[in-house]
């Protein structure tokens, strides 16, 4: 209604700034100045102008009624018949498109300086490749940036970030500095990457829309490592692979990472709900370690860093009252598709998943403070049931809903309530070995029997 009204005494051409400061705000009147006098100029030298509308709300979904469409409708006629301008577009943005904006690649258009023309081939109507040696000074010059730091955007489909001084790295890092008769290539996998919109001219290849999708340790190592001599003739092996349909590049991220042993977390790491948490996580001042070191490597503090499997330890635990599974086979948490898709639920409220690590995070160093050592030795294989039972206890009640989760008070989990779920937990490990004698503390914190005796423990309490 206001756009509707708003509009013809904004964009009329016969009225100066003052008259429209007499009923609009200083700086609305200055942009609407401003596409005023673009509006003529473009229209005396033949141009055209595109005019988009776009609605964007706090909503999980849209839903657009008929009252609604038809002020669109009205909006688009007054729009056209005030700029004489047919191009007019309009659209409505729930935060699941907001979303899709903020995670969207920043487009890059790259080229890639070949030591010989690229082997390009396709494969039916499904893509294609290209296949060639790079040499290393020219690789590097290709990962930097304008201001001379590596290009990080092209390693936002990587499962992982940079590992640092870990012996593989250590290797590369030895044969980039030291120049023998052997090519690097020879005793190196390669890169791999995605890439659209291809542009071969001889030995050179522009691309866009890059992303590194294997190679992140070599490609690091090659920045970090090679002096940039351009006189060096060895070379690195590139595959670019010209493709924009998701299935088949998780397919190729999959099967380009799974060569070596590699971590059922790492192969979730690109997944839209991985995605969602750690944008959630960073407005909330934490770090939501989708690919490992990630933020280590920015030099963020390691009490704010939870990794996907802290997260799924965590909910497990606190959530499905399953602490001794979250302790027993944390993989299996994020190898097993129905496991993984009931703990991370793109339906849940998102809090919950933070305050699940923030309260597993306050109980743990809650533990590495306990002065008693009889009670912390007994408990060191039991702090994701400490958790779980501090949840509780906290709020009072044996079944914890996720919504109730979300709003959990972290302030009133302090330390009483903390010695509180260690006595509880400490005196019933006691009351279950008596009762079952052969029972160890290891096998007691994975055990879903010790569970059900602590919940059964519980039930008297609430």
């Amino acid at each position: 209604d206001k756009l509707i009204t708003t509009l013809p005494e904004l964009f009329d051409l016969e009225k100066n700034e003052t008259a429209l400061l007499t009923r609009f705000n200083a700086d609305l009147v200055t942009l609407a100045l401003l596409v005023n006098q673009v509006w003529q100029k473009t229209a005396i030298s033949g141009g055209k102008i595109y005019i988009d509308f776009i609605y964007a709300c706090n909503a999980t979904e849209i839903e657009v009624n008929g009252a609604f469409s038809s002020k669109v409708d009205q909006l688009k006629t007054l729009t056209k018949r005030i700029f004489s301008n047919e191009n007019i577009t309009y659209s409505n943005y729930s935060c699941s498109e907001l979303l899709k904006l903020y995670q969207a690649h920043k487009t890059n258009r790259l080229t890639l300086d070949f030591k010989e023309q690229p082997l390009s081939t396709s494969y039916k109507e499904f893509g294609i490749g290209y296949v060639g040696m790079v040499k290393l000074a020219d690789y590097k010059s290709f990962l930097t940036s304008e201001n001379l730091e590596i290009r990080d955007d092209l390693f936002e489909s990587n499962i992982r970030h940079f590992q640092g001084e870990v012996d593989v790295n250590k290797k590369i890092k030895s044969t980039i500095e030291t120049i023998e008769e052997k090519d690097f290539w020879w005793l190196n996998n390669g890169i791999t990457i995605i890439a659209e919109s291809p542009n071969q001219v001889g030995k050179k290849l522009a691309i866009e829309n890059v992303q590194i999708v294997n190679g992140l340790q070599t490609s690091y190592s090659i920045f970090n490592s090679h002096n940039g001599d351009t006189t060096d003739e060895r070379s690195v092996l590139v595959k670019v692979i010209i493709n924009n349909n998701k299935e088949t590049i998780d397919n190729i991220i999959a099967s380009t990472n799974s060569q070596n042993p590699v971590s059922a977390t790492l192969l979730r790491a690109t997944e839209s709900t991985q995605r969602n948490l750690e944008i959630f996580f960073y407005n909330k001042g934490y770090f939501y370690d989708r690919r490992k070191n990630y933020y280590k490597n920015q030099g963020k503090p390691s009490s704010k860093i939870f990794s996907i499997q802290y997260t799924a330890q965590a909910i497990r635990a606190i959530v499905f009252n399953d602490p001794h599974s979250a302790r027993a086979k944390p993989t299996s948490l994020l190898k097993d598709d129905k496991t993984y898709n009931q703990i991370f639920d793109p339906s849940k409220n998102y809090e919950g998943y933070l305050n699940c690590c923030l309260i597993n995070k306050k109980s743990n160093d809650y533990w590495l403070n306990i002065s008693d050592q009889t009670k912390k030795g007994m408990t060191s294989n039991f702090k994701l049931h400490l958790a779980w039972i501090s949840s509780k206890l906290t709020l009072s009640k044996n079944n914890i809903t996720f919504d109730e989760l979300a709003t959990f008070n972290l302030t009133a989990f302090d330390q009483s309530k903390f010695n509180e779920s260690l006595d509880f937990l400490t005196h019933t490990i006691n009351e279950f070995q008596t009762v079952n004698t052969s029972a160890n503390l290891i096998n007691m914190a994975k055990s879903g029997d010790f569970t059900k005796y602590i919940i059964e423990k519980l039930e008297t309490k609430y």
